[in-house]
């Protein structure tokens, strides 16, 4: 396939490159690739990357901060070794919206890496079976005359999944306008 995007390389603002390098490099265990500065005492412009996971830091003209999620294979065994630095300063869990386990991290400058568990192929299997249960559940609900379900009353009737009664709902072109007139998810 021509122009295919090869992988994103997000920019981070940051305040302060001590800051920044104790957070990254120190702490969650990133590397520098290489970094730049116009002149010494200026701001440093950064390239930083752990596995396949790559991104920069700017403190020239700092952007807002902004969120990355990254796919991780293990994510209780980075907690470890992050908490074997920083004692109790990651907890894995699974809150709504997600369905698998997820740790968010923020930086001293407000940025924030979502770090998630990858499914394995019998998780994914499940999640994509589940989807399958909640579409027939909102056709039959639809075909009967009765109004959209909300994600939590789809949750509820299906299955642990929030995240993905969501995207189930929104396939619908008419679910935006019901969930608007509703005036919230869960009204």
């Amino acid at each position: 396939m021509a122009g295919r995007i090869e992988a994103m390389v997000p920019v981070f603002g940051i305040d302060s490159y001590a800051d920044a390098k104790a957070h990254y490099v120190d702490w969650l265990g990133f590397a520098i690739d290489w970094e730049w500065r116009e002149a010494e005492g200026q701001p440093v412009i950064m390239a930083i990357s752990r596995g396949r996971a790559a991104f920069m830091l700017n403190e020239y003209d700092a952007p807002a901060p902004c969120t990355v999620t990254l796919k991780v294979d293990d994510l209780e065994s980075l907690a470890a070794e992050w908490n074997g630095r920083r004692p109790g300063s990651v907890e894995v869990a699974i809150e709504p919206p997600y369905e698998f386990p997820a740790v968010l991290i923020r930086d001293p400058c407000g940025n924030a890496l979502h770090f998630q568990q990858s499914l394995t192929a019998s998780e994914e299997a499940a999640r994509a079976e589940n989807r399958v249960r909640m579409r027939e559940h909102v056709r039959a609900l639809r075909a009967a005359g009765k109004p959209f379900p909300t994600p939590a009353a789809l949750r509820e009737a299906i299955g642990p999944a929030l995240g993905t009664a969501v995207e189930v709902l929104n396939e619908y072109p008419d679910y935006a306008a019901a969930y608007s007139a509703r005036g919230s998810p869960d009204a």
